[in-house]
């Protein structure tokens, strides 16, 4: 699990993993046997595609997604996974939108939010709702996403 929300004086966050954790996730992914399959969680995605979907990131002309919809250090990440290739599966939520995105092997999920109380019903295209993940031992997953219903609605 990993800790990746970073505030900003101003009160503003950016997700990324600070020197120790980084060090700290070389060391667990250096010291896992290869043969054993990992999980990797964070609050805010590593990757995802529903980052440039949330707002109008797109209105300047070019694609901006803020640093606080994804790591702003996923290139270096995805590059660790690389060299780590029993690393299978990245959960995360934070932007209450339900994506999968497959790179280099390694499956990231991003899975909406059952918070949805608070603008009343879908977020988007997503219905609030949780992710439900099967995990075996040969590295494979199964996930599912069950929706929540709120006052009635299903």
């Amino acid at each position: 699990m990993l800790d990746s929300t970073h505030r900003s004086d101003s009160g503003a966050y950016t997700a990324r993993l600070d020197e120790p954790q980084m060090e700290w996730l070389r060391g667990e992914l250096q010291s896992t046997p290869a043969k054993t399959p990992i999980v990797v969680l964070s609050h805010i995605p590593i990757l995802c595609g529903c980052a440039f979907l949330d707002g109008h990131n797109e209105k300047s002309g070019n694609w901006v997604v803020p640093g606080a919809w994804m790591h702003l250090d996923a290139r270096q990440i995805k590059d660790l996974f690389f060299q780590h290739r029993n690393v299978r599966l990245c959960l995360s939520g934070h932007i209450h939108l339900q994506d999968r995105l497959d790179y280099n092997g390694v499956t990231y999920l991003c899975n909406g939010a059952v918070c949805g109380g608070w603008w009343k019903g879908n977020y988007q295209e997503t219905q609030p709702g949780y992710a439900l993940i099967d995990l075996y031992d040969d590295g494979t997953f199964k996930h599912e996403y069950v929706r929540f219903g709120w006052r009635g609605e299903t």
